[in-house]
């Protein structure tokens, strides 16, 4: 069969019944990482625990109003199983007490999601870090599990010891893990998470990019024979990296995958706000395939761990103009304050925010007329300094492309020889001339930083950089800032701004260009002045 390119097609064919899944409605996909919520670990099993256990986590999707369409659970790292297998070796912690008292807390949530009316899914975390104490008890850190150890040649030694998928019986494993989990459970589809952890290849991944998709290939057919053996169609996702680009430099030729069919679900990055849903549309275009961002909460773009609600609109309405089916979400997973009491847990201040991301993300008309913020992403970071590195010690990783933000613009030294400008591109989706009239403020404010001695004041130095700085937005020149030191307490915080007053009608709506220059060169005493965040906030009224 030849694809529309010209090239041999080994595309797969899907029953009516599997278009239908695929196309149902998920405005919000919650990707909830079970264990860690340590509320399964604890000694104390039976009925009465787990009811609490139910409300505990059931609290995402009970809480109304709610755009959460599709559950995904992911059960830990996936070299050990918290279900009972025969493929790989049990968990080391309490899982099997809850079994002999009867309960298997896999089924018991899939259960109670179906129950809400939810679609769900496995993900599996197809080469996931070990010696996790969240998952087991802890091991060496770079020693690998007795698992690993069997076959010390299959490995690839990074911060722990990886799958090297180049062997034949690495992939066996993996597609039999993903076999067992199909036949034992009646989920709705199975999601291959590439985000933990794509190193798959020793090096050089795209040369391997056919050994993954006869992977892929294997996965695909042994899930299709499953659901018509069940005569209830299964479906697959693959959470991939955010750009065709970085697809390609984790060894994943996902524009094969979609010509011949082998999954139906795109999930595209995981700690960014720059996916590329365009080009992921343009492939899938002529095919059911589904595409969906994901932003992560926790691991999230430097500088913006646990953001607020806010920051979360302005991603995701940025987003919602590149057309994608949904939103994908990692890393929001706490509970209600009830449930969590009831647990004997404290209440997250972070419930407030999420149960607002999860009944406004879903739709573009929800996030119309509230306040948002826009910003320019920042490389590096959400990990470990040997995982991605610091923007602040930055070299160009060669392991892997996902969840690094290698592209990213920031930070950036600021131009001082009086003719270059900084460019930055910032996204803006609110039609802001539109809704100027609800408007109630909107600013442009530049986080910087530099390597200047104690002898100013930070105050002194802001006013100084403010009287000297030039910034344009979309070449209009903006007025003199006013300098602001904010006391912050979130992780990767600046405390050192730069505020301009902006006006609706300086804007497009999509890409604007943000110009900035030091039009006199500072006293040598300041050091190179760095950029190290723009962010526009608009205030509706």
């Amino acid at each position: 069969m030849n694809a529309p390119d010209g090239t041999t097609s080994n595309r797969l064919s899907i029953s009516r019944e599997h278009i239908a899944a695929i196309n149902r409605q998920r405005r919000i996909i919650f990707q909830d990482d079970v264990l860690a919520n340590g509320v399964f670990r604890n000694n104390e099993v039976g009925p009465e625990r787990l009811d609490k256990i139910i409300d505990f986590y059931m609290s995402r999707l009970d809480e109304q109003p709610n755009q959460i369409d599709s559950i995904w659970f992911e059960w830990g790292e996936g070299n050990t199983a918290v279900w009972p297998s025969e493929v790989i070796p049990y968990t080391e912690n309490v899982f099997p007490k809850w079994w002999e008292v009867g309960i298997d807390p896999v089924e018991v949530l899939l259960v109670e999601a179906k129950k809400r009316g939810r679609e769900v899914f496995f993900s599996y975390r197809i080469n996931g870090s070990d010696n996790d104490d969240l998952f087991d008890p802890p091991r060496p850190f770079d020693q690998p599990i007795p698992l690993k150890a069997e076959h010390p040649d299959w490995l690839i030694y990074k911060w722990h010891p990886y799958w090297n998928f180049a062997f034949q019986g690495v992939r066996d494993l993996k597609l039999n893990v993903v076999r067992e989990v199909a036949e034992i459970y009646d989920f709705d589809g199975i999601q291959i998470d590439f985000a933990r952890i794509p190193v798959l290849f020793p090096e050089e991944q795209w040369l391997h990019r056919d050994i993954l998709t006869g992977f892929m290939r294997d996965i695909r057919t042994t899930l299709l024979d499953i659901g018509n053996k069940r005569g209830r169609p299964l479906l697959l996702a693959a959470r991939v990296p955010e750009d065709l680009m970085g697809c390609h430099f984790d060894g994943m030729d996902v524009e094969t995958w979609v010509r011949d069919f082998l999954v139906d679900i795109l999930v595209v990055g995981t700690r960014t706000a720059n996916a590329d849903i365009a080009a992921f549309r343009h492939i899938t275009a002529d095919t059911p395939i589904k595409v969906y961002p994901s932003f992560d909460d926790h691991h999230s773009t430097d500088g913006y761990r646990e953001p607020d609600l806010e920051v979360w609109r302005g991603v995701c309405a940025n987003w919602w103009r590149q057309n994608p089916d949904g939103m994908h979400t990692f890393n929001l997973m706490v509970s209600s304050p009830q449930s969590a009491q009831h647990l004997g847990l404290s209440p997250s201040p972070r419930w407030e925010t999420q149960r607002k991301v999860f009944s406004e993300i879903g739709s573009p008309d929800t996030l119309k007329g509230v306040d948002k913020v826009f910003f320019v992403e920042r490389r590096g970071g959400g990990h470990a300094e040997y995982v991605v590195p610091s923007p602040a010690n930055w070299h160009t990783p060669r392991h892997m492309y996902f969840q690094t933000n290698m592209l990213a613009a920031l930070p950036a030294a600021l131009a001082d020889d009086g003719g270059e400008d900084t460019l930055l591109i910032l996204n803006v989706a609110d039609d802001v001339n539109a809704a100027s009239d609800e408007i109630d403020q909107m600013t442009l404010r530049i986080a910087i930083s530099d390597a200047a001695s104690e002898a100013l004041s930070v105050k002194e130095k802001l006013e100084e950089i403010g009287s000297r700085i030039e910034v344009r937005l979309n070449n209009i020149l903006l007025d003199t800032p006013r300098a602001e030191t904010l006391d912050t307490p979130k992780v990767n915080a600046f405390k050192n701004w730069l505020i301009f007053t902006v006006a609706p009608r300086y804007l497009a709506v999509g890409a604007n260009l943000v110009g900035m220059r030091l039009t006199q060169q500072l006293p040598a005493i300041f050091g190179r002045i760095q950029i190290e965040k723009l962010e526009l906030y608009i205030r509706y009224r």
